[in-house]
C-alpha cells in the first residue's frame, strides 16, 4: 500500500460557496440567443454595460447546460474578459476576475484556454495597480479613511479573484506553472503576512493558502522565497506570534499561523539542502544560529494545529442540517413570491462560513499528515533511476523465459520461491522506504534491531510521534466519524421532505464537505500508523489496546457507510461516489492497522463477512487491493481461528483467483492486481504446514490442485501487461507467477518431507 502521498488534499481549490449551489445557475440572459449580444455588451462605450454583461457571463458559465458554456467559449468569451481585465472601471475588473476564476475552477479545458490566452500578462498588469490601492488603503486605515467601504471592498475582492485564478491555474493546469514561477509573485504574496488585521482575513488566507500550493514541491519558488530578503523571517515571525490583535479573531489568527507553518514546511528541506551545500566545507559543520528557526520546527506546527482541530464534526452537522432546512424554505417562498428572501442568504452564508473552517481543518490535517512523510526531495532521483530503467528495445513479454530471467534478480527464500528485495507482504513498494520524522531523536533506536518493545515506547514517547498520538489522533478520531450529514442518504431525509434539484444540489455540496473532511482525517490517521509499521512496529506489542480501540473506531466508520440505507435511485450514483470516497482510507487504515498488528485484530466473522462484501462492491481495484489486504492479514491470526482462515482463504482463492482464471475467456487484465495480492497473501497465509488453519484449510481444501489448474492461466493474464504502460505491476505480476511455481512445488512436499 504505501504511505500517504504527501499530497492529501484533491481539489482544494473549490470556489462554489452554498448559494452559488443553490441559486449560481440563474442567468441573467435567459436565451442562447442573447450571448452574442451579451459579448458586444462587454465592449460597449457604457461601463454599466460592461459591468452587466460580465455578472452575466459569470452567471451563464455556471449554467448547468454545458452547451451555454460551449456556445460562449466558441464565441471567444475568454479572450473577451481576458481584454476587460485592462477596464479602468473598477466593477467591470471586479466582475471579470470574479468569473475568469469561475471557468478556471469548473472547466479543465477553459482553464487551460485560460492559460493560452495569456491571463498571466494581465494579471501582471493589474498586480502593481491594486498593490498600490492596498497599500493606499492600509495608510488610510491610519490617517484617516479616503475610500468608501464599497470601493475597498472592491479592491479586496478583485485581488482575491486575481490570486485565486492563478491558484486555480497553478492545482488545474500542470504546465502553467512554469510561467507563474517566472511572476516573481513571492513578495506580493508574503506581503499580506506582514500586515494580518489589517485587511480581511478572507483575502490573507487566499494569499497564504496560494502560496501555501505554489511552494508544494516545487523548488522554484521555494529557492524563490528562501533568497527573498525578509521572507522566512516574516512566516517564522507570524508562526511563533500569539494573538493579540483585537481586529481579528483568534481563528483567523490560527489559520494564519498555520497557513505560514504550511509555506515554511515545504521549503524546510529545500533551506536545509541550502545550509548544507553552504557550509560543506565547513569543519563544525552548520552554525547552530542558522538552524535555530527550524530546530523544533515541528513540534510548534504541530502544537497550533492540535488546538485548532478541536472541532466537533457532530455538532457542525446540526448547524449544517438547519441552515440547509432554513436555507431550502426561504428559497422556496421567494421562488413562489418572485422576490427576494426577506433575509437575504444568510443561511447560505452560514453555510459558506461552516465550508471555510472545515477546509481550513482539512488544510491543518494535510500539514499534519506532512509531516510524517518524505518531503519529496528525492523524488526526482527516484523518478529518473525508474526512467532510466524503461523497456523501450520493444515487447519482451513473448519471451516464455521472462520469469526465469527475474529470478536471478530476487532472492529465494528456504521454502523454494521467489521474494523480491523490496517486496513486502500487504504490496508495499520501494516508494514506502524513507520515512522522515523526528529524525535525530530516532536515529539510535532505528538503527538497533534489537530494540525493546518498551525502548520503543520510551522513545516514541518522548518524539513528535508521540506528540501526535497524544494530541492529534484524539482529534483524527473524532474527526473520522461519521455525522448525520456524510451520506447523501441521510442528509437527504434530514432536510427535506420533496427533494428538489436545488435542494439536492445544496445538501450535496454540504455533505461532500464532511466527506472531504473525514477522508482527510483518515488520510492522516493512516500516516500515523505506516510510521509505526515501517519504523516503530514493536510498539504495538506495549499497546494492544490501542490495536482493539482503532479496528472498533475503523470498523464502526465501515458499517456506518456500507451498513445504512441508500439514495433516491436518481441520486444514487453521486451518493455511491461520496460514501466510497470515505470506505477507501478507512479500509487504507484497517489495511496498515492489521498489517502492523500481525493480524491480531479483533475481527469477528461478521466483520470479515462485510469486509467480502466491500471487496465484492468496491468500484475500484485499488479499493478491492486493499480490502483483500484487510482480509489477508486477518486469516494469518492463529491459534485458533480455523474458521475464519477457511472462509477468507477460499474466498480469496475460490472468488479472486480460480474465478477470474478458470472462468470461460480470456481474464481481463484490469484484474491483474487484485489478483496478485491475493496470491502473494495466500503464499504467505500458508507458509509452514504447522500453522493450525494449514491442513485442515489447505490439505483438506484442495488448494494445492486449485493452484495449479490456475498456474498457466495466471501466467498469460500477466503476460498481457504491458510492461511500457505500467512497469511496476508487470514487474510484480512477473515475480507473484514464479512465486506461484515455486511454492505449488514447495507445497507439493512439504508433507512428504516431513
Amino acid at each position: 500500500m504505501g504511505r500517504a502521498p504527501k499530497r492529501t488534499f484533491k481539489d482544494r481549490a473549490t470556489p462554489l460557496s452554498a448559494s452559488a449551489a443553490i441559486s449560481g445557475t440563474t442567468a441573467t440572459v435567459q436565451k442562447k440567443e442573447e450571448v452574442p449580444a451579451l459579448l458586444k455588451k462587454l465592449t460597449s462605450g457604457d461601463a454599466n454595460d460592461r459591468v452587466w454583461a460580465a455578472a452575466s457571463s459569470s452567471n451563464l458559465l455556471m449554467s448547468e447546460d454545458p452547451s451555454v458554456r460551449r456556445l460562449l467559449l466558441s464565441n471567444s468569451i475568454v479572450s473577451a474578459l481576458i481584454d476587460c481585465m485592462a477596464d479602468s472601471v473598477p466593477d467591470v475588473v471586479l466582475q471579470v476576475t470574479g468569473a475568469l476564476h469561475k471557468l478556471a475552477a469548473i472547466d479543465q479545458g477553459a482553464a487551460e484556454e485560460i492559460c493560452r490566452k495569456n491571463v498571466f500578462g494581465a494579471i501582471q498588469t493589474l498586480i502593481p495597480r491594486l498593490a498600490k490601492s492596498i497599500d493606499d488603503i492600509i495608510k488610510q486605515n491610519e490617517d484617516g479613511s479616503k475610500l468608501t467601504a464599497e470601493e475597498r471592498k472592491t479592491v479586496f475582492q478583485t485581488t482575491d479573484n486575481l490570486i485565486s485564478i492563478l491558484w486555480v491555474l497553478c492545482e488545474t493546469v500542470p504546465w502553467s506553472l512554469k510561467l507563474i514561477n517566472s511572476m516573481a509573485l513571492i513578495p506580493f504574496l508574503v506581503s499580506f503576512f506582514k500586515v494580518i488585521g489589517k485587511l480581511p482575513a478572507s483575502l490573507i488566507q487566499t494569499a497564504g493558502q496560494f502560496l501555501y500550493t505554489l511552494t508544494d514541491a516545487n523548488v522554484p519558488a521555494q529557492r524563490a522565497l528562501l533568497t527573498q530578503p525578509g521572507a522566512p523571517q516574516t512566516l517564522f515571525a507570524v508562526l511563533d506570534s500569539q494573538h493579540g490583535d483585537d481586529t481579528v479573531t483568534a481563528e483567523d489568527f490560527t489559520i494564519a499561523r498555520i497557513l505560514a507553518g504550511g509555506v515554511l514546511a515545504n521549503v524546510k528541506a529545500t533551506a536545509l539542502s541550502q545550509l548544507e551545500r553552504a557550509h560543506k566545507g565547513n569543519e563544525d559543520g552548520i552554525p547552530e544560529a542558522e538552524t535555530k528557526l527550524w530546530s523544533d520546527f515541528s513540534r510548534v506546527l504541530l502544537q497550533i494545529i492540535s488546538e485548532f482541530i478541536q472541532f466537533d464534526p457532530h455538532a457542525a452537522a446540526e448547524t449544517a442540517a438547519a441552515s440547509v432546512k432554513a436555507a431550502i424554505v426561504a428559497r422556496t417562498e421567494a421562488d413562489s413570491s418572485g422576490a427576494e428572501p426577506a433575509n437575504g442568504f444568510k443561511h447560505e452564508e452560514a453555510l459558506d462560513l461552516l465550508s471555510s473552517r472545515i477546509s481550513y481543518v482539512q488544510m491543518a490535517l494535510e500539514l499534519a499528515a506532512n509531516i510524517f512523510t518524505d518531503e519529496g526531495a528525492d523524488d526526482a532521483d527516484i523518478d529518473g533511476d525508474t526512467a532510466s530503467c524503461g523497456d523501450e528495445s520493444g515487447d519482451e513479454d513473448d519471451n516464455e523465459d521472462d520469469d526465469d530471467a527475474m529470478a536471478s534478480e530476487n532472492e529465494h527464500d528456504d521454502k523454494g520461491y521467489i521474494r523480491s528485495f523490496d517486496d513486502d507482504v500487504g504490496g508495499k513498494s520501494n516508494e514506502d522506504d524513507g520515512v522522515d520524522f523526528d529524525v535525530n531523536e530516532m536515529e539510535d533506536i532505528l538503527a538497533d534491531e534489537g530494540t525493546t518493545a518498551k525502548e520503543a515506547d520510551d522513545v516514541v514517547r518522548q518524539s513528535v510521534l508521540g506528540v501526535f498520538i497524544g494530541t492529534i489522533v484524539p482529534s483524527l478520531q473524532r474527526l473520522a466519524q461519521p455525522t448525520k450529514m456524510t451520506t447523501l442518504a441521510a442528509a437527504i431525509s434530514e432536510c427535506t421532505s420533496t427533494p428538489s434539484s436545488d435542494s439536492i444540489k445544496l445538501v450535496t455540496s454540504v455533505v461532500e464537505n464532511f466527506a472531504a473532511l473525514h477522508e482527510r482525517a483518515l488520510s492522516c490517521f493512516n500516516n500515523v500508523l505506516l510510521v509505526i509499521e515501517e519504523s516503530l512496529n514493536a510498539w504495538f506489542r506495549v499497546h494492544g489496546d490501542f490495536v482493539d480501540q482503532w479496528w472498533l473506531l475503523l470498523i464502526d466508520i465501515a458499517q456506518h457507510l456500507f451498513g445504512v440505507g441508500g439514495a433516491p435511485a436518481e441520486f444514487a450514483e453521486a451518493d455511491q461516489r461520496l460514501r466510497f470516497a470515505v470506505l477507501e482510507p478507512t479500509i487504507s487504515c484497517m489495511w496498515t492497522l492489521a498489517r502492523s498488528a500481525q493480524g491480531a485484530v479483533p475481527a469477528s466473522r461478521e466483520q470479515i463477512e462485510g469486509l467480502i462484501h466491500v471487496c465484492e462492491q468496491a468500484p475500484s481495484s485499488d479499493l478491492r487491493v486493499k480490502a483483500i489486504g484487510v482480509l489477508g492479514n486477518i486469516a494469518c491470526r492463529k491459534p485458533g481461528y480455523i474458521e475464519e482462515n477457511r472462509r477468507i482463504g477460499s474466498y480469496l482463492l475460490d472468488e479472486i483467483v480460480s474465478k477470474n482464471l478458470l472462468v470461460p475467456g480470456a481474464p481481463d487484465s484490469s484484474a491483474a492486481e487484485p489478483l496478485i495480492e491475493a496470491l502473494d497473501l495466500i503464499y504467505d497465509i500458508y507458509s509452514d504446514m504447522t500453522f493450525d488453519y494449514d491442513e485442515p484449510v489447505f490439505a483438506y481444501g484442495a488448494f494445492l490442485e486449485k493452484l495449479r489448474k490456475c498456474y498457466l492461466p495466471m501466467r498469460k493474464l500477466v503476460k498481457t501487461i504491458d510492461r511500457r504502460v505500467k512497469r511496476e505491476l508487470r514487474d510484480r505480476g512477473d515475480l507473484v507467477v514464479q512465486n506461484m511455481r515455486g511454492f505449488i512445488d514447495y507445497k507439493g512436499s512439504e508433507r512428504q518431507a516431513a
